[in-house]
Parts: C-alpha cells; structure tokens; sequence
C-alpha cells in the first residue's frame, strides 16, 4: 500500500473537521458547476469584471461606498463592467454613450426593476411607480402621478401648505441666530413636514395634524432604515423564504403602522365626502387621489392600494433625497463664499430684503438654479439611479446583458469624468469665477439609499432681512425636533449564532449520511474524493490571490515585504525613529508598512509633510487612539485624541483662547514662578552633590504643572504634599502604559480579549486618577460656596466654561477632566525630556555654555533671578533650545494621524484608514535641508536668511518639533514659557559639571518621547553672588 492510501484508511477527524472540508467541498463544486455551465452559455461575451470568490461573488470586496468602487474599478475594466453579488449578476455602466443605449435604445427591454424584498412589501407587492413592472398599469400610475396630481395647477393649489411649512422653519432657524443647528436634521425636518402637509394637510388640521406628524415621521425613520440595509436575500433569492436577517419580519410588522395611518386619512376624507362636500376644492393630494379613482378608467382602474402606494412613493422618495441635495448644496457654498455672496445678490436684486421668497421669483433665480444643478452633478442623491433589469438579453456596448441582470448606471461616475466635464471636481455654477475661501467644509460622502454628508453640517445662521416681522409666523410646526437614530445593519447579521444554528443541523446530518458507507474501500474513496476537491479549491484560491494584477492608475506607496498576519512587526526593532530613517533611504521619503492588520505610511520629507498637513489637513485630521489613551482620556473626549469635528474645534477654541491665552498665562505665572523657585532652592541645598537632572527637571515640572491646573488655594500644606506624591507615582505608572505596545492596537479584532492585560490595568488606573481630579473640583466647588476670590488657574476657568448655558462654550465635567489630562501629560514628560537634552548638550559644547551664561549676566545680572520678561530677550539660549529640539524632538514621529479618505500623497495613494506617520526625526537631520545636520550648532537659528521662519508652530515644513496644522500642539506657548523658564533658571544659578570620570553618554531610547538612554547626573555650584537669592 501507497504511504497516501494508508494515510487515508487511518484518518480520523472530528465532527468541526468534517463539517469544514464539506462546506469547502460543497462550494467548490458549485462554484466548478456553475462557472462550467456559464462557459457553456458564451460567457466570454460579457463585460469584463474582476473575479469573484464561489458562491458569495464579489460581495466581501464591495466596500461601503459603492459609487466610489464602481468608478474605480471602470478605470480598471471600462465603462461597462461586471460582478457577480451572490447569485445575482449585476452590470456597472459608467459613460453617458452606454447610459443612453440602456435609457433610451433599449427602453423598453430595461424599464423593468429588480425589486428589493423590503421594497416589494412596503409597496403593497410593488404596486407603485418607482418598482411595479412596465405595463399598462405603471402606465397609468404614472399619467396620474405626472398629469394630475404633479400638475402646475395642483402644485399651485398646495402652495399654501407647502409656504406655511417653510415659514416655520425660517421662524424656528431665527429662533436659533447666533447657535449651530445641523442642517441635515433641519432640512430633513421641513421636507417632511412639506411632504406631510400636502399628502393630508387640508384634511387634517391643528393638534391632530402635530400629533399624526410626529406618529409619521417615527413610521419614516424606522422604513428609511430598512430599505437603506443591505439583504442576503437579495442577493440569493434562494435563501428569500428563510429572512436570515429578519429585514422582511420587520418590514412587515412596519408596513401596517403606515396602512393604519393612510387608513385613518382615507376614512377621514370619506367621511367629509358623505357630509355632503365631496364638492369642496381639492386641498391636499389625498383628496386629489381619491377624486381620481372615483373619476378613473374601468380598463386600468386606480385601486385605494394603489393610492397608499403612491402616497408611499411621495413620502420615501421626497424626504431624504431633497434633505441631502438641499444639504449638500448648502455645504458646497459654505466652502465658496464667492458663490454665496452671488447667490444672496441676486436674492437680493429678484425678492429684496424687505419680502419673503415665494414661488413667483423662483423662475427668476437663475443663478440658486444653476447652484442646485451644480450640487446634484458632483452629488447626485442616488448615485447609482434604480437598477433595472432587462426582460430579455439584449446587447450593450458590444457586450451580452443577460435576461435577469441588475444594471446599475453610476451617474456620480459619469458627473466626475475629465473627459466630459472641464475641472470635473472644482464646484462652479457659472462658467468662470474666482475663488478664494476660509474655512473648508467637510464634504465627505457616505453611501446608503441616498447620497449623504458622512458628517451632519452644522452652520451658525446670522439674520440677513431688515424687517424682523418676516421671520415671525403664526403657524405651529407640524413635528418635533428630534435626531434621527442612525443604525447601521451589517449585511453578515445571518451569520450570528442564532442564525446558523439550521445550518449547523443541516450539516451534520448531511456528513453522517455521507460517511454512512456500506465498507472500508468506499470509505476511503469518499475520503479521497474530498481531500481532492478541498485541495482544489485550495490552490485556486492561492492561484486568484497570487496572480498577477491588473495595473492601476494609482499605486501604492513602496515599502518592505512582511509575513503572513503579522506584516513587518517582527522587523522593526526598539527605536522606530531611526529604523523608519533608514527605510526611507531604501525605498524613498514615503512608503508604506504592514504592522498586524493595521496598514502604515511613513512620510519624510517637507513637501510631503505639506501636502498632509496642510494641502490635505482636513483628511489628515484624525487620530487613532491607542487602547490605553482612550481610556485615561475619557473615551478620546480631550484635544489630543479626539476626531476632528465641531467638538473638537470647541475644545480647541476653548484651550488655546481661554486657557492659554496671554492674561491667562500672566495671571499663572506666581505659581510656576513659586515652583521654579523650590527648585533652585533645592539644588542649592545638593551644592556639590550629582544631581539626577531629568528627575529634577521632571520633579519640578509636574509640581509647576499641577500647581497651574489646581492652583494654589484648593489644597494647602501636607495635603498638597500628599496629592502630588501620589498623583506622581500614578502619573509615572501610566505614562508606563502609554507607552507600552498594545497587541490590541494592530489587531484591533483581538481587542475584546485585552491579550496583555493594558486596558485591564489602565482601566484600574484612570479610576485612581479620575479621584485624585474629582476630589480637586470638589475641593474647588466647595470652597466656591463659602467665599469667592479672583483666582484663575485652570481649574477655575474650565469650571467656570462647565457652567455656561451656550453650547457654542460650554464643556462637559468629562471635558474638563480630560482637558486636565491633556495639560498634565503635554505638561510634563515633554519639557523634562527637552530640558534634559538641552543641557546634556550644554555639556558636550562647553563654547556654547559660556555664550549662554554670558547672555544671562548681560540680560539678567548677577544680582537677580531670572523673570518671564526676560525671556524674550535671551536669543542665543532659545535658539540652543531650538538646536536641541532639531536634534532631539520629543516625538520624533509626532502624533499619528488618520486618513479619513483616500487621497493621493506624493503621486501615491494612501487608502482610507491609514495610519500616517511624520517623521520629523529625519526631516531635521535630512543633509539636503541642514549643512552638518549632525552637528550641534545653535547660529543656524540666529544668522542667515531663513533663520527667523523656524518657529514652534510648523510654518516651516523643513522645522515640525511641535508638527503643523490643525493638529498642531495647542501647547505650545505654555510649554514654551515653562521649558525658557526653568532651563534658563538652573543655568543661571549655577555652574554644572560633569562627577569625576563621568562620561557624557548622548545614545537615546525611544518611548512615548524620546529619553536619555543613560540619566545625566552633573554637580551644581553657585554662580550668583548674593545668596538670598537661593
């Protein structure tokens, strides 16, 4: 016997083996099967398209924006393309020369639609317009849709009812002046009430129409999310009778709510009619309807289900589509304030500023019409229209299109092609105008049943009318205002435990009957047959996977190979500043890496930094928290970690105008002042003694920093002793975990189970923290009851915003305390570590310690101690702090950040989600952009033309200690004032010098900043010859 056979005879696998390798040999003689029957059908023929796995297609690749995906992959495979959805065949069109083949050529074979499960039940089995099937019913659906009740005298006759909505909103928005209101919950609000008013609004008045309103808009928020959810029915019909996802359970328990409610109206208006005034002028499309099918044809009769249906129609299809558009148009402008100011003239020349708009001046807008056109070119509401499905096979493009194929037209795709449209990106209403804008607004789209803003615009409204009467209105609105919950429903829900439990049973009896065998020998050929097909299926997984790739228009950064799962990892060593160095001389100032699941880009040159930075700050504006700095952050709710947004920019607004501000800086300094002075006081007493300087330099600037944030009356004497020791020893414990590398940061998926146990002990440890802060703002509150005082260290002034009643500046006590967190963290590890290089370089330079202390004498004397009005004048130690800083930024990698999007980067595309990281390491000893770039030489900073652009803000891109941007520190001139203070303090009072035989080691370790390898111990001596100054 063979090795393999016997091999077979003993092979033994438990009931989870077999259950997979049937599955496996399942799928690949179904996927076999039916690829071979395709062949035989002619199915070269077809477009072409990317492959798909068995079964399931192309599903896992789609991604959650599919317009995006689609015009992508039509730069790979053309304007017509094709991909298998589970067992349905879709075609992609993307040019308007085959747009018009399918729309007008071929009309008829493709004026049919692929209805989703869903749809079909919240449309009464499709009996509407937007999916019955084309035929003499739709037909009629559709002349007395688009010839009556859409004519110009029956939208004349509920104008009324639509002016009185808008007032309402025009009243509720003035209301409003001066406070952000987001404009996708209003827009959506009014549309809706619109919507509501003409369906029933002169056949149900006052309370009842407020509270059928707000019942309805429940109703639509509820249907909009299950049509908007993907179905694995859908996409194989087969498995349509078992609902795995339960989307036709719901929709079915949902669709009598709206029955009820057409019911209610309909009985309503049938009982004006029996009061005797059925005569009555029509007031609302309900009444118009139902005079139609009293009026209507014997042939194709209009049925009261068909009257819900089109009430239907008008409800899903006339809320969100016009919301967003109205949305986008408004964020659109908002980013062209050029526009806007056009857009206002000629408001002002056609209605004036003394008139409300009516109806009447909306044809003479010509230029707020080219603006909405403009707006549904670059974001059309539904960007892919409603699939069609052709009722035969026919020819498109030169290619078949089966019988049966969902045809998707992706107009978003055709409204962005270079070839049709001139700048098809750039928003202009008009031909040419010139543009030069502020602010950006995000404009980021998310895919769903309709286009959307993937974050809510949210605009301030200032009144523009002279006559404040016009935005007063005696009329109530029809509904509430309300958030709209927004859940998504992931289209793998059939795959959760209570869904696979059939499957699991199914399985199992299949596999027993299966190896029920009636003797050895046929046991082991059915064992044989599938190891053979599970091999099969194997290698053609490996052979999609490593064939070669059709080229893209785009390419990806280089970078190394890594291993399977774990990417580069094992790779990278302990000191990622200088191993990312040295991979940018290999594969050039940007690349890529692999680190566990999580893709990252490496950036290390000027112009690079720009373009993320500053060209493309917006997309680059987020972060990605680690684990640990979630949870001492409150869930990311500081500055440092959270999402850029209008929060964030609050928070931002906040810190840097109110807390470190000028005055407020001023007002703080007796308190660093005080801790400065310890400090000296303290070195004195160690004259002649090694003094660890980093530990000095950090005792000093925690106590300097606690003393800012909690100033100097909330806790007094042994108390304070107390608090900062403890707060200290947690303080170093967690900047230990900060730093610490999380497994569960590059396989976010392993997150749940905490491999290292960080977030466990982080956890633990933020609620130490969280005590020692809420024991300082009870402290604070308390004593804010039993006397006022002047103070204002920061506490005082976050406990003073907290309170505030405009949300435009008020903060959360989660805000304030991760405020605190900020300033504590930012505070203290950086300045320690730069005043620790400083002088370590001071040591090595003895020429540039004489220079510094010759500044001092001449600036300050002999007979004083150095003040903060001193420091602007000390040019030569600022420029050696710059040095240092050149050499030995703190975070030589700064704060990654986190493409929101894909974008291009250099010629290269970063896709979206990736962490990007800037390393101003190499940038700062770059020897194109620094002569001697590994010399230590503060003049660079004093001589020459370039000298005065290197600031701490980033302008220069060549000089990033702090980074640039948005996301600059907001620090910076607290840390700035603290770091002159207590380096040019020290340097001032005393001599130093290296302990007998003591070696000046410069070697670094890298960590959340970058540290000493070795501490520098120096001796101090006295310089000042009046000794009470010590």
């Amino acid at each position: 016997m063979t090795p393999l056979s016997i091999f077979l005879e003993n092979l033994d696998m438990d009931a989870s083996t077999r259950t997979i390798v049937t599955l496996l040999a399942i799928f690949a003689i179904t996927w076999f099967a039916w690829t071979r029957v395709k062949s035989k059908k002619g199915s070269s023929s077809l477009p072409p398209g990317p492959r798909g796995l068995p079964l399931i297609g192309n599903l896992p690749s789609l991604g959650p924006d599919l317009h995006t995906y689609f015009a992508g992959l039509a730069r790979t495979y053309g304007p017509i393309l094709k991909l298998q959805l589970g067992s349905k065949l879709a075609i992609i069109v993307s040019s308007p020369d085959l747009a018009r083949e399918v729309l007008k050529d071929h009309d008829v074979t493709f004026a049919n639609r692929d209805v989703p499960a869903v749809a079909r039940i919240a449309t009464y089995g499709g009996l509407d317009i937007a999916w019955s099937p084309y035929g003499p019913e739709w037909r009629m659906l559709r002349k007395v849709c688009v010839l009556k009740m859409l004519s110009n005298s029956t939208l004349d006759s509920v104008y009324g009812l639509r002016r009185r909505e808008v007032q309402n909103t025009v009243a509720y928005i003035y209301r409003k002046a001066g406070l952000p209101i987001n404009v996708e919950e209003q827009t959506f609000l009014t549309i809706l009430n619109v919507i509501t008013s003409m369906l029933w609004g002169g056949t149900v008045q006052g309370e009842e129409r407020g509270r059928l309103g707000a019942e309805f808009r429940r109703v639509v928020a509820d249907m909009t999310e299950l049509l908007g959810a993907p179905n694995i029915s859908d996409f194989f019909p087969a498995l349509a009778r078992f609902d795995l996802q339960g989307l036709a359970r719901k929709m079915s328990g949902l669709a009598p709510r709206f029955d009820q409610i057409f019911d209610r109206m309909i009985e309503k208006q049938l009982n004006f009619d029996e009061l005797g005034d059925s005569s009555r002028e029509c007031k609302d499309f309900l009444q118009f309807l139902l005079r139609v099918k009293d009026e209507g044809d014997a042939k194709t009769p209009l049925t009261m289900t068909h009257i819900k249906a089109l009430l239907m129609d008008m409800v899903v299809g006339g809320t969100d589509s016009t919301s967003n558009a109205i949305e986008f148009a408004i964020a659109e402008v908002m980013n062209k304030p050029e526009v806007m100011r056009k857009a206002q003239d000629e408001l002002d020349n056609v209605v004036g500023k003394d008139n409300i708009v009516e109806e009447s001046h909306i044809y003479k807008l010509q230029y707020v019409h080219a603006i909405m056109k403009e707006t549904l070119r670059l974001h059309p509401v539904v960007p892919m229209l409603i699939p069609h499905c052709p009722s035969g096979t026919c020819t498109i493009g030169g290619y078949s299109v089966p019988k049966g194929s969902r045809i998707f037209i992706n107009v978003w795709a055709v409204h962005r092609d270079p070839s049709i449209w001139e700048n098809p990106m750039e928003f202009k209403p008009e031909s040419k105008f010139d543009y030069s804008g502020s602010e950006k607004v995000d404009l980021t789209e998310k895919f769903g049943i309709v286009l959307k803003l993937k974050n809510p615009l949210v605009a301030t409204p200032t009144p523009r009318l002279s006559n404040p009467a016009l935005y007063r209105t005696p009329y109530v609105s029809t509904i509430h205002h309300s958030r709209i919950p927004n859940n998504n429903v992931s289209l793998l829900h059939f795959l959760a435990p209570e869904n696979t439990e059939m499957l699991n049973t199914v399985v199992a009896g299949l596999w027993s009957r299966w190896w029920d065998a009636s003797n050895e020998r046929e046991k082991l050929f059915r064992t044989v047959l599938i190891m053979a097909v599970a091999m099969i299926t194997v290698f053609w997984f490996l052979w999609n996977n490593i064939k070669p790739k059709k080229a893209v228009a785009a390419p990806s950064p280089p970078g190394p190979r890594g291993l399977p799962l774990v990417g580069y990892l094992p790779f990278l060593g302990y000191d990622l500043h200088k191993k990312f160095t040295e991979l940018a001389g290999v594969y050039g100032p940007i690349y890529k890496l692999r680190l566990g699941n999580k893709l990252c880009v490496v950036v290390s040159s000027p112009p690079l930094a720009k373009e993320i930075v500053r060209d493309k700050d917006t997309i680059f504006a987020n972060r990605d928290p680690p684990t640990s700095a979630l949870v001492f952050t409150y869930g990311g709710n500081d500055i440092a970690w959270s999402s850029y947004g209008p929060p964030w920019t609050k928070m931002r607004k906040i810190f840097v105008r109110e807390m470190l501000s000028n005055a407020s800086l001023d007002a703080s300094y007796e308190l660093r002042k005080q801790e400065v002075k310890k400090a000296i006081r303290d070195v004195y007493n160690k004259i002649g003694s090694p003094v660890d300087f980093g530990e000095l330099a950090y005792v000093t600037s925690i106590n300097a920093v606690l003393r800012i944030l909690l100033g100097g009356g909330t806790i007094q004497g042994e108390k304070w002793t107390d608090f900062v020791a403890q707060f200290r020893s947690h303080a170093a414990e967690m900047m230990v975990l900060l730093g610490k590398p999380n497994v569960s940061d590059l396989f976010p998926v392993l997150a749940r189970f905490d491999l290292q146990g960080i977030e466990k002990k982080a956890k633990r440890l933020a609620v130490t923290i969280d005590q020692f802060l809420q024991y300082a703002i009870e402290q604070r509150l308390n004593e804010e009851k039993t006397h006022m005082d002047d103070r204002k260290d920061f506490l005082q002034i976050l406990l003073d915003l907290s309170k505030h009643e405009d949300p435009a500046t008020s903060i959360t006590m989660d805000q304030v305390k991760a405020i605190l967190m900020d300033i504590f963290l930012g505070g203290t590890d950086t300045t320690t570590t730069m005043i620790e290089w400083t002088m370590a370089r001071l040591m090595q330079h003895q020429e540039v310690r004489q220079k510094v202390y010759q500044e001092l004498q001449e600036v300050v004397g002999s007979n004083n101690v150095v003040e903060e009005f001193h420091l602007p004048k000390l040019r030569y130690l600022s420029a050696v702090i710059k040095e240092t800083f050149r050499l030995h930024p703190a975070l030589p990698l700064l704060v990654p950040r986190f493409s929101r999007q894909s974008c291009m980067v250099g010629g290269y595309i970063v896709p979206k989600g990736t962490t990007v990281l800037l390393n101003v390491y190499a940038i700062h000893r770059d020897p194109d952009l620094w002569d001697n770039p590994l010399e230590f030489r503060p003049e660079r900073f004093l001589n020459g033309d370039t000298a005065g652009s290197f600031d701490y803000s980033g302008n220069n891109f060549q000089y990033l200690p702090f980074g640039s941007g948005r996301r600059v520190c907001a620090g910076i001139p607290l840390a700035e004032k603290m770091l002159m203070l207590l380096q040019a303090s020290l340097l001032h009072s005393f001599e130093w010098k290296l302990p007998a035989g003591g070696v000046l080691e410069l070697s670094d370790r890298y960590g959340i900043v970058i540290k000493k390898m070795e501490p520098l111990m120096v001796i101090p001596s006295p310089r000042l010859c009046n000794l009470e100054l010590y």
